[in-house]
């Protein structure tokens, strides 16, 4: 029954739909990632940009999207852990060094505040513009703190930093490499499957 149900609402784009459009604080903001839970609400969103060229004409205007962007989410949301992912292309390092330090910076300084992004992280991947042939992602021109490791790992820390023991007890025990005497607690998931069995 729950199988099906579960078919069901995947093939219902009003139910299940495959954009995410999240109201903020002040507007509706098309999120890239959402990972949200019926009784928790939101508690994962991502957003994504991604730049080719014109480095150092854009490089203000996607910090000041970006920025405010994550203070609208964090308005509604405060306890949901919020990412932001910037895709850059190579040429940046090789043609627009001041663009890249600026980026970096940018990044770093998208997630020193508390009340903007929990995560952040920077790809730098070879490309040529209009081709999806050939892409290389770069991580060795990426910092240790803007690698998309640190920014799952920093992510996974501030969802489980705001829910209590009891839920993703199974993240947890995997975290710790221990097992948590814990019984996971998830009110949504559990009136929903009496719900089921019952009808």
């Amino acid at each position: 029954m729950q199988v099906e149900l579960y078919k069901r609402l995947l093939k219902d784009k009003k139910t299940a739909p495959s954009s995410a459009k999240v109201l903020g604080r002040a507007y509706v903001k098309q999120v890239d990632v959402v990972v949200a839970q019926w009784a928790r609400g939101p508690e994962i969103m991502i957003s994504t940009k991604t730049m080719g060229s014109s480095f150092g004409n854009n490089m203000a205007n996607r910090f000041e999207e970006s920025y405010g962007d994550a203070k609208n989410l964090r308005g509604r949301h405060p306890l949901a852990a919020i990412g932001f992912v910037f895709l850059l292309n190579s040429s940046i390092h090789s043609h627009e060094s001041a663009s890249y330090e600026r980026a970096v910076d940018m990044m770093r300084k998208l997630k020193a505040e508390f009340d903007v992004y929990d995560a952040t992280a920077l790809i730098i991947a070879d490309w040529t513009q209009g081709s999806a042939e050939g892409i290389k992602a770069r991580p060795d021109l990426v910092p240790e703190d803007l690698s998309i490791d640190k920014f799952f790992e920093d992510i996974v820390s501030a969802v489980l930093s705001r829910t209590p023991i009891d839920m993703h007890v199974v993240v947890r025990e995997k975290r710790e490499a221990r097992e948590i005497p814990v019984p996971e607690q998830d009110p949504a998931v559990d009136s929903s499957l009496s719900g089921l069995e019952g009808g």
